[in-house]
């Protein structure tokens, strides 16, 4: 039996939220930074996916997942740690889903949306696996 999406967005939310906390308070100026992009981002698509169709390329959605992208990549050439290199490969094969859409009029309005954000996943584990191996390497010198 399939999560309702009310469940399935609120343990997106509680994941999220979590995930951020914790890069903010653990993860210092790479992991504030990450988490504050991550947190808007995800707020501004919510905001964003109230414009558009998922039966096409989602505009307003994909700008902001290309934002994000660009943003990831300038934090990973800035930065010392090596999740946000990581965060910027995951999160290009959310922006790919997109392009995807400009080339295949058979995609499932439900794939589409499900393979865009499943992506957001793997890059808060990312960026909170990354600090800890970070704060444990930092901990080990010292």
């Amino acid at each position: 039996m399939p999560l309702p999406d009310a469940l399935i967005i609120g343990l997106y939310w509680v994941l999220a939220l979590l995930c951020c906390a914790f890069a903010a308070v653990a993860g210092g100026k790479s992991g504030r930074t990450g988490a504050a992009m991550i947190f808007t981002a995800s707020v501004a698509s919510v905001l964003g996916a109230q414009f558009g169709n998922w039966g096409q390329p989602h505009i307003p959605v994909m700008t902001i997942d290309l934002i994000l992208l660009a943003g990831f990549y300038w934090l990973a050439l800035r930065s010392e740690s090596y999740w946000p290199i990581w965060a910027t490969g995951l999160h290009l094969i959310s922006v790919i889903s997109h392009i995807a859409m400009f080339f295949s009029e058979e995609v499932r309005q439900a794939l589409y949306f499900a393979f865009g954000a499943f992506w957001s996943l793997p890059v808060m584990m990312v960026m909170v696996i990354g600090i800890v191996r970070d704060r444990t390497t930092q901990w080990r010198e010292s």
